[in-house]
This record gives structure tokens, sequence and C-alpha cells, in this order.
């Protein structure tokens, strides 16, 4: 039931972020053939017209967050949503694993423009196999991969946290007691579970070896601080399992559809 449920999320939001990714990648072959050509006016309008785009890419991501959970499960679709043969996790999880989807897809899309920019730009003469080929050696030469995956690791789970944060916020405005205010209960229930979070974070930080360790290596600055990603990364986890647990609970015991 979970594939039929990101199916068809992933085909309503699609209508919404493949006609934008089509457009910023225009843009940035326009951009990149501009450069080449030094037609600098279109150039600059291209470039504007890029980060408008990136601009507007990053605010849809976070409206659409907001949008499918409150309008598919807190208003009167819920009644639709919840007659479904599928529990009220299942639900929150394909939200939240869609949101992810887009998130990555949409970073994706960014390195694809920076790509393009560049080699259109060159006429050719950067070759993109041969610059990743050598930042992976790099990180090779230089034993970095586990603290690149690492971070990757912590920004996907700071990421999910702030994806939760949300739908715990919406879902504690819908409760019976803030019937006549539920805008305002969720948007102070957000930044009260932020404050909680960054409380914990800095109470964590109080009692975990997170001194970054600066090594020189033939000139390059390498920064390894694993005991602080690795806890940071536990935190996260644990934190991420409370908010789908409460935002699960909430739908499932204490529902109040507007």
């Amino acid at each position: 039931m979970l594939g039929k449920l990101l199916k068809y999320e992933l085909k309503s939001t699609a209508r919404t972020f493949i006609p934008l990714y089509i457009a910023i990648l225009l843009v940035s072959i326009v951009n990149g053939f501009s450069l080449s050509a030094e037609m600098f006016k279109i150039q600059g309008l291209s470039t504007m017209l890029l980060v408008g785009l990136f601009i507007a890419l990053l605010v849809i991501n976070i409206v659409v967050i907001v949008q499918r959970f409150k309008k598919n499960l807190l208003e009167d679709e819920g009644y639709l949503m919840f007659t479904l043969p599928v529990s009220p996790k299942m639900l929150v999880l394909s939200k939240y694993i869609v949101s992810v989807i887009w998130t990555i897809l949409s970073g994706l899309v960014a390195m694809l423009v920076f790509m393009l920019v560049a080699f259109i730009s060159s006429n050719g003469d950067i070759k993109i196999l041969e610059v990743f080929n050598t930042l992976t050696q790099a990180m090779r030469d230089y034993n970095i991969w586990s603290v690149f995956l690492s971070m990757l690791i912590l920004i996907l789970c700071g990421y999910s946290t702030f994806i939760f944060t949300i739908y715990t916020s919406l879902s504690l405005g819908q409760l019976p007691i803030f019937n006549k205010h539920r805008i305002a209960a969720s948007l102070v229930s957000f930044f009260v579970i932020n404050s909680i979070i960054s409380t914990i974070q800095n109470k964590l930080a109080m009692y975990i070896n997170t001194s970054v360790e600066m090594i020189n290596i033939d000139g390059v600055l390498q920064t390894t601080s694993n005991n602080g990603l690795f806890a940071n990364i536990a935190l996260q986890l644990v934190i991420l399992v409370c908010l789908f647990i409460g935002t699960s609970y909430i739908l499932e015991n204490k529902l109040n559809l507007e």
C-alpha cells in the first residue's frame, strides 16, 4: 500500500516540480551559451532569472511540504485519506519520503546546472568526468570519505527533522483545544519544538567531545570531527523517531479535521 501512496503523491507533486526543473535547465543552457559568446546583457538577465528560479524552487519545496500534509490529511481530503486501508503512520511516511525525493532531485538538478554552465561556457574545455574523477581520487587519497558520507547523512537527518517538525506543528495545531486559533497554534508549536531541539543539541555539545582536529596534509587542510558527527546523527535520529511517533499518535487518536 505504501507503494501506491508514493505513486499517487509523486504524480500529484510532479506537476509542480517537473516544469520548474525543465525551466531551470533551459535557462542554464542559455546562460552557458551567453557566457561562451560573451553576450553579457543576455548573460546578466539569464543569471538573474536562474537565481530567481532557484529561489522559487526552494520556496515551492517548503510550500509543498506544508500544503500536501495539511490539505491531504488535516482538511476535507482527510475524510477520504483516513478511510483508506492504511495506518496514519504510512500516510505520514509517504508524505515524508516524497518530500525527500524531490529535495534530492532538486539538489541533483542544481549540480547538473552548474556542470552545464561550466561545460557550455568553456566550449567543452572543462571535462566534467575528469573533474569528478579528480575530486573522488582526492577524497580517497586523504581518506575523508567517511567524514563526507557522515556529513551527507547529518544533512539528510537535519532536513528530515525540519520536515517532521512541520508535520508535528501542523498536527498540534489541529487539536480541539486550538479550534479557533489553528494557524497561530501551529506557528507557536513550530518555534517551541525548534527551541527544544536547539536546547537539547546545545546540552549534547557540552558533554560530548565536539572539538575539531585540524590536520595539515600536503598543504590541504582536512577537518575531522567524527565523534561530533556521529553523536549529532544519533541525536537527530532519536528526535526524528519522537516527532514521527508524536505526529502519528495525534492523527490516529486526536484527529480533528477542518
